[in-house]
């Protein structure tokens, strides 16, 4: 058993013989309170393991990545940023020389700002991206 862990579950022993007299209690609440503790240290023993998984997989994705060439990169860098402008730029244009935009318009133009300039915004700011 890990020693922290252990030396934990021995303070509960000895802290709950000292607290409580009566026997049946004892052992309910040391049940209880070792059943937390191991409940704890696997949740935690999870999580560390989930964090490690998505680090292999975001260094397998880098490897993966090496091989690629740099134009390449670039050029998929490039693809949500010009969808990004050719919208604003088709925005600007309607307005500019008066051509009328149907709701039909304003949903995708509005959907591709949701989209690049808040969504993406979210998610960075979260690390998800």
């Amino acid at each position: 058993m890990i020693p922290l862990i252990s030396d934990l579950l021995n303070l509960v022993d000895t802290a709950i013989d000292k607290v409580f007299p009566d026997a049946d209690k004892k052992e309910e609440i040391k049940s209880k309170l070792k059943l937390t503790l191991l409940e704890q240290a696997l949740e935690e023993k999870k999580l560390i393991f989930q964090d490690l998984q998505s680090a292999r997989e975001l260094y397998k994705h880098e490897l993966q990545e090496q091989g690629v060439y740099s134009w390449v990169k670039s050029l998929r860098a490039l693809v949500r940023p010009t969808i990004a402008l050719s919208s604003v730029s088709f925005y600007i244009g309607a307005k500019v020389y008066g051509i009328p935009l149907t709701e039909f318009d304003y949903y995708l133009i509005g959907g591709v700002f949701a989209f690049y300039f808040g969504l993406r915004t979210i998610e960075k700011r979260s690390g998800k991206a």
